[in-house]
């Protein structure tokens, strides 16, 4: 089994769902301000992790830790995601005003290996 093929392929795949939902030219909802995006997808995170809270959960005490915990986890990878791809994109940005062209993310990589050191 090639696990670095797979770890690429897993990658490209979480970049993908990214540019999705936070680049202003492949998302559905790029009329939307983005923090108003962002609102939804914290909001819609919420509603599912009560939804599953409920229906997974059996006691009172046990949807409200587990309930916290969802909402806790899914609201800090949304933000981590968010980051994260933010600060990729400042890369891109930045790699074009001194001339290099940043196309994927192993580029991206390459790029900011040499940078750094």
């Amino acid at each position: 089994m090639d696990y670095r093929f797979i770890w690429s392929e897993f990658k490209w795949k979480m970049y993908d769902a990214a540019t999705i939902l936070f680049d202003d030219s492949k998302n559905d909802l790029r009329a939307l301000p983005k923090t108003v995006r962002l609102q939804l997808l914290m909001s819609l995170s919420i509603v599912w992790s009560t939804v599953f809270s409920i229906w997974v959960f059996e006691t009172i005490v046990a949807v409200s830790y587990g309930w916290g915990g969802l909402v806790l986890g899914h609201l800090l990878a949304i933000i981590a995601t968010y980051y994260t791809f933010h600060s990729f994109k400042n890369v891109k940005d930045k790699s074009r005003k001194f001339g290099v062209t940043v196309n994927s993310y192993d580029e991206c990589y390459d790029y900011l290996e040499k940078k750094d050191g």
